[in-house]
């Protein structure tokens, strides 16, 4: 077992997810929410623990099945219980078990939450528990692949065993090519969903946290009642349809984008 690649790629996720706390960070800064100090903590801690992981001396720069596995069950944990600080040290959920729960519904995309009144949130975690939908829904360790090649190292392991079912089937024969082609379409769904929900006259907050929510395919919202807050046919309808085509597999739309119809038919 080649522990020092674990120890790297794991200190990149770590990094990563760090730096995504970035964005809910600024929301809470532009709208002045307590929970500012909160994200701005689990960002440097994030960075420091994850920096100092990834500086960790290695044998080979290929991960095997075996390694795969590991990086892929413990990234999982790790990013879970990292994710889950922002809610503890804001305060606004008391147990780490439920802000644990929160946090691993979230990057599962389950929608299920522990959280009675969402409404008295601060909008940096509502942003965040919404991004975490976002994040898993195209799954966080796929990401990693585009940026391992950088790293210095091999891919296609962690990348099946990240990926459910028997079979993983690559786009195009680069591997780091194939997770761009994926987050290009997946970016390209949230930034039209976003543009069409404010065409409805949704604030832009919302409409970002409402996209993560359907696009990522997990349901969290900034309101109790949900989508059913608005009283727009047109808000519902959005929604509906991008989480129909946001649930069907991405491969699809590529095998469309490149005219082979027969495959998809």
């Amino acid at each position: 077992m080649n522990y020092g690649i674990i120890v790297k790629v794991l200190g990149n996720i770590i990094i990563l997810e760090g730096a995504s706390m970035i964005l809910p960070l600024l929301v809470s800064i532009i709208y002045r929410q307590e929970d500012s100090a909160a994200f701005a903590i689990c960002i440097v801690l994030t960075g420091v623990l994850g920096f100092a992981m990834s500086r960790f001396p290695k044998r080979s720069e290929t991960i095997k099945i075996k390694e795969g596995l590991v990086i892929v069950t413990l990234g999982w944990i790790l990013i879970s219980v990292f994710g889950s600080m922002p809610f503890i040290f804001s305060g606004a959920v008391d147990s780490f078990i439920d802000a644990l729960f929160e946090t691993v519904s979230g990057f599962t995309t389950t929608g299920a939450t522990i959280i009675d009144d969402v409404e008295l949130l601060p909008k940096g975690l509502l942003f965040w528990r919404s991004f975490t939908h976002w994040i898993g829904g195209m799954g966080i360790l796929v990401f990693t692949v585009a940026f391992l090649p950088v790293m210095g190292v091999g891919s296609f392991q962690l990348y099946k065993a990240e990926s459910p079912g028997p079979t993983v089937d690559k786009i195009v024969p680069r591997l780091r090519d194939t997770a761009k082609i994926l987050y290009i379409t997946y970016a390209g769904m949230t930034v039209l969903e976003i543009i069409l929900l404010l065409l409805g006259g949704m604030s832009l907050f919302e409409s970002a946290v409402y996209t993560f929510g359907s696009v990522g395919t997990g349901g969290f919202s900034t309101r109790n009642a949900s989508v059913g807050a608005f009283s727009s046919t047109y808000i519902h309808i959005i929604i509906s349809v991008f989480m129909i085509i946001s649930g069907i597999n991405f491969q699809l739309y590529y095998a469309i984008f490149k005219g082979k119809i027969k495959e998809v038919l």
